[in-house]
């Protein structure tokens, strides 16, 4: 497996949320207004015409890792009873709109709602020319395809997808800690951040000093020694989940 390059996992970090990441989330937000389930929305997308969308499909938009076409958006919309505009939630990120050009989120939803409330100030969106658009696809881009395309095979075999919130964690940039962990497991971080967050619901450190017990008052060596151990023990479940991602497994392991 492709060790972990700093500079590439540096560069994906200054990232903004795509807009299909900003939709989907706003579909998991009005799925739990309607007090349903993934099970329970799945049935009422495929009565809306999206045979495709079984729970799992459901969990994999949420969370960002799949995107929507138009035409499956819109009908997302009906079988939620709620408009494309009310999809876009109030986030505080820029949204990158698949081509460079960023927008606010209060931006996108003016624009889709009506033109004449477009914000009009430059902080509100960027537009780069063509040479700034290209070089922006060509790196950033490529970096984050590449990065989902390294976590799809973990998707696949998670029991349970994570939200929105959790997943865009996933990518941010790692502590020493996990890096470490990472080279470890010779994996990249953000397969051990994605791998962290479904087995534990938290990141590899918070994990780790819950294993280690109280540091308020341990002394400094006995602490060092616990967190050793409960490291050396989650490298073991975080080998055994990623192992069972890979080609040839028959199972996963538990």
């Amino acid at each position: 497996m492709k060790m972990y390059s700093p500079d590439v996992t540096c560069s994906a970090m200054m990232l903004p949320m795509q807009i299909h990441e900003l939709l989907g989330a706003g579909i998991r937000a009005a799925r739990l207004r309607q007090g349903w389930r993934q099970q329970d929305a799945s049935e009422r997308f495929r009565a809306y015409g999206l045979p495709t969308w079984k729970p799992g499909a459901v969990g994999q938009v949420e969370a960002g890792v799949r995107k929507p076409s138009i035409g499956e958006l819109l009908l997302a919309c009906a079988a939620l009873e709620v408009s494309l505009t009310d999809l876009v939630l109030d986030v505080d990120e820029r949204i990158d709109l698949g081509t460079g050009a960023t927008m606010t989120a209060a931006a996108v939803r003016e624009l889709m709602r009506n033109w004449d409330a477009f914000p009009r100030r430059p902080q509100d969106f960027d537009f780069p020319g063509e040479s700034a658009m290209e070089d922006a696809l060509a790196r950033a881009g490529a970096e984050r395809d590449r990065q989902r395309s390294l976590l799809q095979p973990l998707v696949d075999i998670s029991p349970r997808q994570l939200p929105p919130d959790e997943m865009h964690k996933v990518f941010l940039p790692p502590t020493d800690a996990e890096a470490h962990a990472a080279r470890r497991l010779e994996a990249e971080p953000v397969q051990l951040k994605y791998a962290s967050r479904e087995l534990w619901g938290r990141d590899f450190e918070e994990e780790r000093d819950a294993r280690a017990g109280d540091a308020v008052e341990v002394p400094p060596k006995t602490l060092q020694a616990r967190r050793g151990h409960a490291s050396r023990a989650m490298l073991g479940e975080l080998k055994a989940f990623l192992g069972s991602a890979r080609p040839g497994h028959t199972g996963r392991a538990g």
